[in-house]
Order: structure tokens, then C-alpha cells, then sequence
């Protein structure tokens, strides 16, 4: 500001000297009294392009010292508030990504636990079915071994008793028919001979 009122206070003598800010015609329209606007009138542009050249002059000064600075400062806080922003978002972003990569390992961690003991509980199920299993068919097997020995048993009791009923039979029919008198011994050594030859 000190520049420019040192530059103005050398200018204006020149311009004094020159007429450009010459009061002659302001007091000569307000002395005549006529009619119509000052700005309008052609004997006043010099002084009008001045005022407007200095006006000009300091609003530039004024906007490039004080307003533009501060709406570069405005500007710039917000592109670092919106830079700090889209950072944020990024990292909120990764961490988000980094969660579900997380979630998603924890899923097939716990899945593959699941799996592999319904593997094993089904082995283990396979296991004692086929132990059951195995105890049955030996249970069965000794029961069916044991009904034919019992029938083998019940067999053998049976034909020894048909083998008696067939010697005395013998020996009733040797003593109504023939007379005679055979032995028990006799009997059934008779009756295993008719058996033996049925046989062959």
C-alpha cells in the first residue's frame, strides 16, 4: 500500500499538470447548472479512466494479498480433507477386505472340523456296527452249532431207541414165530446187519 501511495502522489502532479484532474469541468457543470449526468459528460472520462484504473488497480491488490490466498488456503484445507477422507475410506476398505478374508477362513476352518468328525463319528459307527456285527454271526454261528449238535444228539437218541424197539421186535417175532429165544445182543447185532444192507 505505501508503494502504491508513493506512486500516486509522484503520478498526480502529472496528471494535474496534464488536466486529466482538472476540477474545471466539475465546477463548470455545477456552476451552469445544467442538466444530465457527470459520468455521461465527455470533458470528465481522463478523470474517470483514472479513478477507474486505480480502482482497478487496488481491488486487484486487494484480491491477490487477501482474497485469493485465502480461497487457495479454502481450497487446499478441503483437497486435504477429502485426500484424508479417501485414505480413510481406503484403509476402512482394506480392513473390511482383511475381516472378511478372515470370516471366510474361519468358515472353512470350521467347516473342514465339521467334516472331519462326521468322518469319524461315522467311521465309528461303521466300527461298532461291523463289531456288532461280527459278535452276532459268532452268536448265531455258535447257536446254530449247538441246535445240531443238540439234533445230532436227538438223532443218534432217537435211532439208538428205534435200534432197541427194532431188537425187541426181533425178539418177538423170533419167539411168536420160530420158538426161539434170541438175546438182546443177538437182536440188535441182527437188526444192524439189515440196516447196513439197506445202506449199501
Amino acid at each position: 500500500m505505501t508503494r502504491l501511495a508513493t506512486r500516486l502522489a509522484r503520478l498526480a502532479p502529472v496528471l494535474l499538470g496534464a488536466g486529466f484532474l482538472s476540477a474545471g469541468p466539475l465546477l463548470a457543470a455545477s456552476e451552469g447548472g445544467g442538466g444530465g449526468l457527470p459520468q455521461l459528460d465527455a470533458t470528465t472520462f481522463p478523470s474517470q479512466i483514472f479513478w477507474l484504473i486505480v480502482s482497478f488497480f487496488l481491488l486487484y491488490r486487494l484480491l491477490k494479498t487477501k482474497a485469493i490466498p485465502r480461497i487457495a488456503d479454502i481450497l487446499e484445507t478441503r483437497q486435504d480433507r477429502i485426500g484424508a477422507d479417501l485414505d480413510r475410506a481406503a484403509k476402512l476398505r482394506a480392513d473390511a477386505e482383511a475381516a472378511l478374508k478372515k470370516h471366510d477362513a474361519v468358515i472353512a476352518e470350521a467347516q473342514a472340523k465339521a467334516q472331519k468328525r462326521l468322518r469319524e463319528a461315522q467311521e465309528r459307527v461303521a466300527a461298532e456296527l461291523a463289531r456288532h456285527q461280527a459278535e452276532l454271526d459268532a452268536d448265531v454261528a455258535r447257536r446254530l452249532k449247538d441246535a445240531e449238535q443238540r439234533i445230532a444228539a436227538a438223532k443218534n437218541a432217537a435211532l439208538g431207541e428205534v435200534a432197541t424197539v427194532a431188537a425187541e421186535v426181533v425178539q418177538a417175532a423170533a419167539r411168536r414165530l420160530a420158538g426161539l429165544e434170541i438175546g438182546p445182543e443177538e437182536a440188535r447185532a441182527a437188526v444192524a446187519r439189515v440196516v447196513s444192507a439197506g445202506g449199501r
